[in-house]
């Protein structure tokens, strides 16, 4: 047997008459009929009751002393929403009957019409028929609360494209409420030709895919959909997700390995170029040394001094791929300047004027040159997509001073250059925040080039304000420490040109042979013993047959065989006494992707003077580095 047919049900008969009080509850005293009864004769006894017990089932005559009629069944549903109500009337009034099942009665019994077995037939239909009713209220609950809180968009729309239903996240895609957004048709929001998508979709019942929802206000959301035709007949569903702001994470993330790979592609071109930049110095240098005549050592000096400028390319293209490694050195921003202008030119184009006021002597700083180089291109860069219609560029450097009571830079000297346009300008909700990693107001924007600058500048111990209105252009201003005392007095002395001579003995690998063959023959000059070979398999044959010590080894990284690395790794093992020195015309994080561990200040990247290479030789074999 059915355990519900078993359990006790708990029934309220409201009922003024007591003779029919009596002949229902003795109809219902049968062997099957688990029943507790509770008896009361006025509508306000049923009330009071309800307010202290849930009854299952209650059997309400509608004509009581204190209540008639509708009325009656109106006051007990609101009071005892969870039960069953099964009107027992005397009269057989079917317009009353309708209008209580109507709003919720789950019977309407004529008295005299049914006997026990009927009631309590009844009587459990009204429990069932209330329970499923409830179970289905909760379902529908739970469905509408997914329906109006979910983050994607549910639209429901009719063969004709009207959306019939929709919850808020729907709304918001396209601007409008809820209430707005149902009755209007979905294709209206769309791209021009996507109502034939929708028609399509409906045949193939089913479909996902994208399209551009273009707004009253004149902006446009990217929108994923999924649709699906028919889930009630004549009725389709579309789930709609705004992916506008993933597709510009996708498009930064597909631009940044864009510029990873172009930064690869500048490494390498940079890493040839600066090996050919080498010979071409180092026979420069040979001729000068040996040039019979003030004429010939004139053009060796042309020579060397062009290798020096194609060096600054190099160097800019490594600073372009963000390849550098920061080394410090005291510059005159000035002469930096003067290196990257004629990239800043060919950024510019011919819309936009360039103004350059810059002053030399005025001092020196401390800072990486390719870092200050990136400085300059980045807001170079900024500027222009500020003026896309034309403008002027200004760039400043001088002298500032600032004193105790001034609070936006601590007392001192600086050097400082600003970077100024007639563009667009900021408002300040964006100049607080220009300086956050991928923070961008541009499309196709990275949101790093003003990111980086703010590193740099710091990283050099400087400071950087920037001064904007909309319509009334930018200006950043870079204020890097002025060096002075001692410093400037060391950094004078190391100027001068030294003739670094030795007698130890060197071994020197290299690929690239003209290089090699030049290097070694500049080094025998200064008085070295060197030893050459043109891969890593070589060098350590000579390393382990040469019988006397080797007191440096000089080293490129790439190189055929076995790299830079596993000779390291060898001549550290073999001769622990060996000093190393890394050359290469990748920069200097070469050498720690390449995972050799070396002290930075052990590296010398190409193209390099003989003359400099001398001077670390030098340093390092007297230990003073």
């Amino acid at each position: 047997m059915d355990s519900r047919q078993t359990e006790l049900l708990q029934v309220l008969l409201v009922e003024d008459n007591i003779l029919d009080a009596k002949f229902i509850t003795g109809l219902l005293r049968l062997p099957t009929a688990a029943l507790q009864f509770q008896h009361v004769t006025r509508l306000g006894e049923a009330l009071s009751h309800l307010e202290r017990d849930h009854p299952d089932v209650i059997l309400l005559d509608l004509n009581l002393e204190d209540s008639a009629g509708y009325e009656t069944f109106s006051r007990i549903q609101q009071a005892a929403s969870g039960a069953a109500i099964l009107v027992l009337s005397g009269s057989d009034d079917e317009d009353l009957a309708i209008r209580t099942v109507r709003e919720g009665a789950q019977d309407y019994l004529v008295k005299g019409t049914f006997d026990g077995r009927l009631l309590l037939r009844s009587i459990r239909y009204a429990i069932e028929r209330k329970r499923s009713e409830e179970a289905l209220r909760q379902s529908e609950t739970t469905v509408r609360a997914i329906f109006e809180n979910s983050l994607e968009g549910i639209v429901i729309f009719a063969g004709d494209g009207i959306c019939l239903e929709a919850n808020s996240a729907a709304g918001a895609l396209v601007n409008l409420s809820r209430n707005d957004l149902i009755g209007s048709r979905l294709c209206d929001f769309c791209e021009k030709g996507f109502e034939q998508v929708w028609s399509d979709l409906s045949t193939f019942e089913s479909g996902r895919g994208q399209f551009w929802a273009h707004l009253k206000d004149g902006s446009r959301r990217l929108v994923n959909y999924s649709f699906t035709a028919n889930i009630l007949p004549g009725q389709h569903l579309a789930m709609l997700r705004d992916i506008t702001e993933q597709q510009g994470m996708e498009e930064q993330l597909r631009d940044s390995q864009k510029m990873e790979a172009v930064g690869r592609l500048a490494g390498g071109v940079a890493h040839d170029f600066n090996n050919i930049l080498g010979i071409i110095s180092g026979h420069a240098e040979l001729l000068e040394s040996s040039a019979a005549s003030q004429v010939e050592r004139g053009r060796a000096e042309k020579i060397i001094s062009a290798t020096e400028k194609a060096a600054s390319l190099t160097r800019q293209l490594l600073a372009f791929g963000r390849k550098q490694v920061m080394s410090l050195k005291l510059l005159d921003l000035a002469t930096v300047l003067e290196g990257v202008s004629s990239m800043v030119d060919c950024l510019m184009g011919a819309e936009i004027q360039i103004s350059i006021q810059a002053k030399r002597g005025l001092g020196l700083v401390r800072a990486d040159q390719s870092q200050l180089e990136q400085v300059i291109m980045n807001l170079a860069t900024n500027a222009r997509e500020a003026m896309p219609e034309g403008g002027i560029l200004t760039i400043k450097i001088d002298e500032y001073r600032c004193g105790e009571d001034q609070c936006d830079v601590p007392a001192g000297e600086y050097i400082c250059f600003s970077v100024s346009d007639t563009g667009i300008g900021m408002t300040k909700e964006t100049q607080a925040r220009i300086f956050e990693p991928f923070f961008t107001t541009r499309k196709g924007g990275s949101g790093l080039g003003l990111s980086t600058v703010y590193g740099i500048v710091k990283q050099s111990g400087g400071y950087i304000r920037v001064n904007s209105a909309p319509d009334q252009g930018t200006t950043f201003n870079i204020c890097l420490p002025k060096v002075s005392g001692p410093e400037l007095e060391r950094a004078a002395e190391a100027k001068k040109p030294a003739h670094a001579t030795g007698n130890e003995t060197i071994l020197l690998v290299d690929n690239e042979e003209d290089l090699r063959n030049a290097a070694c023959e500049y080094l025998e000059g200064c008085g070295y013993r060197v030893l050459t070979a043109g891969d890593g398999r070589k060098a350590v044959a000579i390393c382990d047959e040469h019988k006397g010590a080797i007191s440096l080894l000089i080293s490129d990284i790439v190189m055929p065989k076995l790299n830079g690395r596993g000779l390291v790794d060898h001549v550290r093992k073999t001769r622990p006494g060996t000093s190393v020195l890394i050359i290469s015309g990748y920069a200097a994080d070469a050498v720690w992707r390449h995972g050799i561990a070396l002290d930075p200040s052990c590296f010398l990247q190409k193209p390099f003077t003989f003359q400099v290479l001398s001077t670390k030789i030098r340093a390092i074999l007297d230990k003073e580095i």
